[in-house]
């Protein structure tokens, strides 16, 4: 009984770290945030070495580790958690939704849709809609057919039109569908709704680019590159380095 109360405690513990964590880099405190983080890493593991951890536990566990990108372990830990019998319909769907991102992070972008449209099939949520609206715009980058992104993407904008991950997934669906002017005014609310969205900067930086502003584009890109990258961020540090070497030369020429 004792084993089973310390098992909880750390796992309890650790979640909080994981939540201290979130709210700091909210705060846009990125280096204390990530610093939390990583101790959550390690309560976590402790707590799933000690015994049985809590399921809620275990899934929290396994979405911070994909944000380390450590995908195969977490992989490994979200279909422990599918064999557990205390789960609720909306804990089975919120799982559902973290294999699908986790899919999409180890390459089956397919098996990724197909499980982000069951988790929807039973209600859409906000993160249902950023998510899956932006594999579907990752769907049509690859085989040239935008049709179910655009469909989908606007009953987002149906669903809320303020939510900064929607508005993104506008911006990139245009911008990729070859309309950067429209791509920008989207990408515009996007910013004025979440600034420090690293996706929503590097593309205001890379269309400000094209249109030889510059000096715009290298402020941009200097606040993107300064931001809070995961690796479940749709856009990579590396990414962004490029952009601002890009800028950078594209001034001085």
């Amino acid at each position: 009984m004792f084993d089973s109360i310390k098992t909880r405690l750390a796992g309890r513990r650790a979640y909080t770290h994981h939540v201290q964590g979130n709210q700091l880099i909210e705060k846009g405190e990125l280096e204390e945030g990530r610093k939390k983080h990583l101790e959550a890493l390690e309560l976590y593991e402790k707590a799933l070495q000690t015994g049985h951890c809590e399921t809620q536990v275990l899934m929290a566990y396994a979405v911070l580790l994909m944000r380390f990108d450590q995908c195969e372990k977490a992989k490994q830990i979200l279909l422990e958690c599918e064999k557990r019998k205390d789960l609720d319909a909306k804990s089975r769907k919120q799982l559902r939704v973290d294999f699908a991102v986790c899919q999409w992070k180890l390459g089956d972008l397919d098996k990724a849709i197909e499980n982000m449209e069951m988790a929807a099939s039973s209600g859409k949520t906000s993160a249902i809609y950023g998510t899956l609206g932006y594999f579907y715009i990752e769907k049509g980058r690859l085989s040239g057919d935008f049709t179910r992104a655009i469909e989908f993407n606007n009953e987002a904008m149906q669903y809320d039109e303020e939510d900064a991950a929607i508005l993104d997934n506008m911006g990139q669906l245009h911008y990729f569908m070859g309309d950067p002017d429209k791509a920008y005014e989207y990408f515009s609310r996007a910013y004025a709704a979440k600034p420090s969205q690293v996706a929503t900067l590097y593309y205001i930086a890379r269309i400000n680019l094209e249109r030889k502003n510059y000096e715009k584009a290298q402020a941009f890109i200097d606040r993107c590159v300064e931001g809070n990258f995961s690796a479940l961020a749709t856009i990579t540090r590396e990414q962004a380095k490029a952009l601002q070497d890009e800028i950078r030369s594209s001034a001085q020429a």
